[in-house]
């Protein structure tokens, strides 16, 4: 049974997760194009090179320039978060072309680390604002502590040295080329990515989803109609 279980959650699982993914961001595509805009104009100036506005992005990805100038302490929890979780899900999808390269271990674990501790910072924020009667949803809290469990176990099993790197890397590689191997069978690791899988299943459903949305929303939604005359 628990072989069974294991599985599924390592074999089925992902494709199941890709699925949802996918299809909640393009029923996402299709509400933002439907959606009713107040003003047929843009409110600030768009930009029409994609690369201008993947450059854009990741500026502001990587210097927060909104909570810099309105809170430092969320400013500093929100570089944590993004560094972290950049250096995370990087050191993740390595696993496509290589199983490990040097230092991996302690760069993961760091990345992991940082991120968790920004995401705690948040959830404590969060709670706190509260006091102050400013509202936070049962969604809100839900996808904060899942990704902080997530991330936690994930620093843990890198921290800890628990799992073998090349089954890793031929269970990945048997994800990716569609003839599922025998998964690695720790408990932890199994948690680890069942938490991740249903994160990224509800990834689309919250405003983390931003960047995908700043870049729709700049190149498809404020097309030429929506932007002044030159």
């Amino acid at each position: 049974m628990a072989g069974e279980l294991a599985w599924f959650i390592a074999n089925i699982l992902p494709y199941i997760t890709l699925g949802v993914f996918f299809i909640a961001l393009l029923y996402n595509f299709v509400k933002w194009l439907v959606m009713p805009r107040p003003v047929v104009w843009a409110l600030f100036p768009a930009k029409h090179s994609t690369a201008d506005i993947l450059l854009t992005i990741v500026k502001r990805i990587f210097t927060l320039p909104g909570p810099r100038k309105v809170d430092k302490t969320i400013w500093i929890l929100a570089w944590l978060f993004h560094i972290g979780l950049i250096v995370s899900l990087s050191l993740h999808a390595k696993y496509i072309l290589m199983p490990t390269f040097p230092a991996e271990y302690y760069l993961g674990a760091a990345a992991g680390v940082a991120a968790a501790i920004g995401t705690l910072g948040f959830l404590i924020r969060r709670i706190d604002i509260a006091k102050d009667k400013v509202d936070s949803t049962f969604a809100d809290y839900f996808a904060l502590v899942l990704l902080m469990l997530t991330l936690s176990l994930g620093a843990y099993l890198r921290i800890a040295g628990v799992m073998d790197h090349e089954q890793m890397w031929a269970w990945v590689q048997g994800i990716l080329t569609l003839k599922p191997v025998t998964p690695p069978a720790h408990p932890l690791f199994l948690t680890h990515i069942l938490l991740a899988q249903i994160y990224m299943m509800y990834l689309p459903f919250k405003t983390l989803i931003h960047p995908i949305a700043i870049l729709f929303g700049q190149k498809v939604v404020l097309d030429e109609r929506h932007i002044y005359p030159r």
